[in-house]
């Protein structure tokens, strides 16, 4: 690294356009540049404010600020701005001596004038200074095919994936907290079988995979997202991920272990991702294939994505903090045998965008087959933001699939709140593979109250299973969660429930054991009355 800090000299550049960013906004008000950056206290008070700020713009660029922000002075010395403009030393010590001059005898106005000019000039010196250090400082790394042995990613580049990169059996990745890793067309991180990945952010300093396109033209699809996979069981033989090409073996998985560890994923955004390979294999934002119990999924947000939010293929992974926002398609999609555990999961579906917020497979064309798929969910929170011309479902449970969900709010959807397709599904209530209480039903069908469709003639898919009178009693139809208001729904999405909220009564107990908050005695994916969420801080909504 060269002698300049270059997070230093990024933070001073982004620094600039926040005094630029308050002085433009609406009731703009001075921002004293130089005190911005001698002084740790009022520059953090001006980034919270900046992270929390109604506009879009002004709040990523104070988070952005959060990542990078240190204490103490920024300031360079005189020697060091030199060394970049030798004119720089000059301008200061003549703005340094116009300072000085006594405050009773009050230049001429040739002289303010030049005092003026003279400030001007050494401003834009500094922050010329600033920009060379972020243009000498900014780097990245291109990345394609293989990675073996130890893999280290680093917050002070970005990284592009340039095709789709293998993280080989064997190979561990490490990602600093506050890394971007940027997707190009094509592209995808794949962590095969017999690798790890070590992707630890935090919530002032999230990892991110996003498209390599220019921030306001990104779009969903335009790379294809991350792929883990491993050793654990799941009920197909010679399983083959969607997305890698079917003769590569690098893109197999599953096997014995059900304790397999395909790595870590906390506080992650996936951004923009999943694309079709060709027709009916795509790649989604964020796929699992056969990740045993000891892979830890937390604090992920799959964002835009062009197909599935989180698709699970087997294995008995869990996961825990789990946001899923405006996915084309499926929000969350398991088949293969998966049996891992979820525990706060918040999904987000936009108007006139995705299908169901949980779509459910055993196994296509052999619904009983072992393991059957049956993951347990509790605090969850199913919503769509009313899509008046696209038919969305809460929950479709079919081919086999089990499942059990608990202290779950499902809301908002044009379509049914739960449809349970084929005979072999319904049959999974009988036999203790699929459970359902807790439930709050509210506002789903385009008229109203119609939470569930009626299933007549060739329209009956289940064996003339009635899922109103079933869940009648087992849910309350159209209690109020209590969602808080926003005035942007999408750009900002508000997740707090009331403290009046139906959502905080009647919850069924959470099951004992270490990976369980058994704590959260309330049904959907927020404590009702929270001032907070565990989404604050990390997350975005970033459209283009």
């Amino acid at each position: 690294m060269s002698e300049v800090d270059t997070p230093r000299a990024k933070l001073v550049e982004l620094l600039w356009q926040l005094k630029g960013a308050f002085e433009q906004a609406e009731g703009g008000r001075s921002i004293h540049f130089n005190t911005l950056l001698r002084d740790s206290n009022y520059r953090r008070e001006l980034i919270n404010e900046a992270a929390t700020s109604s506009n879009r713009q002004m709040r990523e660029l104070g988070r952005s600020l959060r990542v990078l922000n240190s204490d103490g002075e920024l300031t360079q010395s005189r020697e060091k701005l030199a060394s970049f403009n030798p004119d720089i030393t000059e301008t200061l010590s003549k703005v340094s001596a116009a300072s000085a001059a006594p405050a009773d005898k009050p230049p001429a106005k040739a002289a303010r004038r030049a005092l003026w000019l003279v400030g001007a000039v050494a401003l834009l010196l500094v922050l010329g200074a600033a920009l060379l250090l972020l243009a000498a400082g900014t780097r990245s790394e291109t990345l394609r095919g293989s990675l073996t042995g130890a893999q280290r990613w680093t917050a002070d580049k970005i990284w592009i994936l340039d095709d789709i990169v293998y993280l080989e059996a064997g190979a561990q990745l490490t990602i600093e907290p506050g890394t971007v890793v940027q997707g190009r067309a094509g592209s995808a991180l794949v962590v095969t079988r017999d690798a790890t990945i070590m992707a630890r952010g935090s919530v002032d300093a999230p990892i991110v995979f996003t498209s390599a396109q220019p921030v306001g033209q990104r779009q969903a699809g335009d790379w294809g997202g991350v792929v883990l996979l491993g050793n654990a069981p799941l009920n197909s033989r010679d399983a083959q991920i969607e997305g890698v090409p079917t003769v590569d073996s690098r893109g197999m998985f599953g096997g014995v272990d059900s304790r397999d560890n395909c790595g870590v994923l906390e506080y992650v955004r996936i951004e923009f991702a999943g694309y079709e390979v060709y027709a009916n294999n795509e790649l989604n934002g964020l796929t699992l294939g056969g990740c045993g119990s000891n892979t830890i999924v937390r604090h992920v947000q799959v964002h835009r994505a062009s197909d599935d939010g989180i698709e699970v293929f087997g294995g008995s992974v869990d996961m825990k903090h789990i946001l899923i926002s405006g996915a084309a398609d499926d929000s969350l999609d398991w088949d293969m045998g998966w049996t891992g555990r979820v525990q706060f999961l918040q999904v987000l579906q936009y108007p006139g965008m995705g299908d169901n917020a949980i779509e459910a497979d055993n196994r296509d064309g052999r619904h009983d087959v072992q393991p059957v798929s049956q993951p347990t969910l509790y605090n969850v929170t199913l919503r769509s933001l009313a899509s008046a011309d696209k038919h969305q479902r809460g929950i479709t449970l079919r081919r086999g699939s089990g499942g059990h969900f608990h202290n779950m709010i499902v809301s908002g959807f044009s379509g049914e709140a739960v449809d349970i397709k084929d005979r072999s599904t319904v049959s999974r209530l009988g036999s203790g593979m699929m459970s359902f209480g807790g439930l709050i039903f509210h506002d789903n069908g385009r008229a109203s109250g119609r939470h569930f469709a009626d299933e007549l003639g060739r329209q009956d898919d289940d064996g003339g299973f009635d899922e109103a009178a079933y869940f009648a009693r087992r849910s309350r139809l159209d209690a109020d969660p209590g969602f808080r208001s926003s005035r942007d729904p999408v750009g900002q999405p508000e997740f707090r429930l009331r403290a009046q909220s139906a959502a905080a009564e009647a919850a069924e107990p959470v099951p004992e054991g270490e990976f369980w908050d058994q704590g959260a005695a309330y049904l959907g994916a927020v404590r009702p009355g929270s001032n907070r969420s565990w989404m604050d801080g990390w997350t975005s909504f970033a459209l283009n």
